[in-house]
């Protein structure tokens, strides 16, 4: 009896681990790679919807793939210039909501919930690969000077990754040698120079592809964020690509033979997942992360404008998604999706639960994948230089500094954006676009100052909001210095004040019944006191600057009937 029980554990132990393994190894693999300046005109896979226009540069993979999956025609960066864009990417919350405002601006906080964070959290290997550009990786080093303080260090090593190979900014996509802007491999500089020869997107795949190896031995599914530097400037091709377009200028050669060298390399990646066996569980996502710059070589494909600007030219990339399962028969989609939509669509392939309500400005993918839904339901906001664009069902509105909207183009018919049709909406239309944008603006503010992380304390970097010009929040504090909070519990008026403080504040009210604490943002109790007085005064003057929490105990039962946050300055 003994031993038949013995065997019936055995037995069951085997099943409930063949089973964990499976389930394990039935999670999907997911690859999100994203070029760096990559126009929407310079891929052969969009060439067939942008009429009269053709491109020289070859792209036999990312054609390949593209014709394999579904292709997205109305994809957008979000950001018209890279570092906003990256943010967004990772978070699925528009960069406005914590300060990175353009290149080499503001940091990734650490607060926020990353891409990297929910899938490490479940289970999940996790690699960033490329540029960075969301934070210096040397507390006192950057090659941008002004940037070399220990308040712009924000290195993905510290923001969840289990493997990174980055670099803080652009690089020369040939011999990517660099002693100003170094590769750092998980958080150590490169000094092999051996290493880092030939193509750079070369250099980086081969340390995805040991970091995919590593993860599939070990029957762990995983996140490889690969950011390719090309065609970013300054941009440099290999002798054998120039010769692939000897008949162009210089710059030509150059620029059109490093996406060439990306391509061949995103062709490796396809290989080496198709040997492991797991192209049948692995999701790519392909995009770039802004239009092409100015004066270079890049094309838009006729969209209006480049990059640095709010027009299509500027924001719409060229972009497709392999899902097995999903997208098997390849289809071309116009849908209205961005980089916003990446987060909350892991979230969803992952069964991920946030842990608070921080606002998600995307929206997961799956419904439109499944065929359920085929339009978007919420807006797409864009931000920069003060202004606003907006695209609301398939319009696109561009708002004026008073978040007015003054231009309407529709993004079906007219991605090109020649056509302005804001005379056909009415004052109603046009009020309720200029309310969701100003709302929006102002959500947005209410994050830049750190509200979605309360209690806990938080200060933006750079300490100045940069939303739309000319709009004033008068529900939202500018500053965190600035709130004021009351509570009135029934008959029971309680005050905190002054709040902002500086060495001291009283608490008003009746408090004979009442037990007072202050606790940090740790949650460490610093003081529990009590008052027979209608007033008390409490002395912070030892405390350092930051946020406290006040409550007041009910002395009877205990509970909490009163709580607010006071900030010293």
């Amino acid at each position: 009896m003994h031993s038949l029980k013995s065997k019936w554990i055995v037995w069951v132990v085997v099943l409930f681990v063949s089973t964990q393994i499976y389930a394990q190894n039935e999670r999907p693999n997911i690859i999100l790679m994203m070029a760096d300046d990559l126009g929407f005109g310079d891929v052969g896979f969009t060439a067939n919807n942008t009429p009269n226009h053709t491109t020289p540069i070859q792209t036999p993979n990312l054609d390949m793939l593209a014709g394999e999956s579904m292709e997205l025609l109305n994809f957008y960066s979000i950001g018209p210039v890279c570092s906003p864009t990256r943010g967004s990417f990772l978070t699925g919350r528009h960069y406005a909501r914590f300060g990175i405002f353009a290149a080499n601006e503001g940091v990734f906080p650490s607060e926020e919930i990353s891409l990297a964070r929910i899938c490490k959290e479940k289970g999940y290997a996790t690699g960033h690969f490329g540029k960075w550009h969301i934070g210096t990786l040397d507390p006192n080093h950057s090659p941008k000077p002004d940037r070399a303080f220990p308040q712009f260090f924000a290195p993905p090593w510290e923001r969840d990754y289990d493997v990174s190979f980055v670099t803080e900014s652009s690089i020369s996509t040939w011999d990517p040698i660099s002693s100003k802007n170094p590769y750092y491999e998980n958080g150590v500089v490169v000094t092999d120079n051996n290493t880092l020869l030939g193509d750079d997107s070369k250099v980086m795949m081969d340390r995805v592809v040991p970091f995919i190896e590593n993860a599939v031995n070990n029957d762990t599914p995983f996140l490889s964020v690969v950011w390719f530097h090309a065609p970013h400037e300054p941009f440099v091709a290999g002798p054998s690509y120039k010769e692939m377009y000897s008949a162009y200028s210089e710059d030509e050669q150059n620029y059109f033979g490093c996406i060439t060298a990306m391509d061949d390399q995103v062709g490796r990646l396809q290989d080496k997942l198709e040997e492991l066996g797991i192209d049948d569980n692995t999701i790519l996502l392909f995009c770039s992360d802004n239009g092409p710059e100015k004066n270079k070589p890049g094309e838009t494909g006729g969209l209006r404008d480049r990059k640095r600007s709010l027009y299509n030219g500027g924001v719409l990339v060229p972009a497709f998604i392999k899902w097995p399962g999903k997208t098997d028969t390849p289809s071309e989609s116009t849908y209205q999706t961005s980089v916003l939509d990446l987060f909350p669509t892991v979230m969803d392939i992952i069964d991920y639960d946030m842990p608070d309500d921080r606002p998600i400005d995307g929206t997961s993918l799956i419904p439109m994948l499944n065929g359920d839904i085929a339009q978007r339901e919420n807006a797409i906001p864009f931000l920069h230089s003060k202004k606003m664009a907006w695209i609301d069902g398939d319009y696109k509105f561009r708002l004026n500094v008073h978040g007015e909207p003054t231009e309407a183009y529709n993004m079906i018919l007219d991605r090109n954006e020649t056509t302005n049709l804001i005379g056909s909406f009415d004052a109603a239309q046009k009020e309720a676009i200029e309310v969701a944008a100003i709302e929006w603006n102002c959500s947005s503010n209410w994050s830049y100052w750190g509200y979605d992380f309360l209690p806990d304390e938080y200060t933006p970097v750079d300490n100045e909001w940069k939303g739309l010009r000319e709009v004033t929040c008068d529900e939202v504090p500018t500053n965190p210095m600035s709130l004021i909070e009351y509570q009135n519990s029934g008959s029971v008026l309680f005050e905190v004040f002054p709040n902002p403080t500086k060495n001291r504040f009283v608490v008003k009210g009746i408090l004979e019944d009442y037990k007072i604490h202050v606790f940090d943002a740790k949650g460490n109790n610093l003081l529990s006191t009590a008052s027979k007085d209608t007033e008390l005064s409490i002395d912070i003057s030892s405390y350092p600057k930051g946020f406290y929490l006040i409550t007041l105990e009910d002395k009877k039962n205990g509970a909490i009937a009163f709580q607010r946050i006071v900030i010293k300055q």
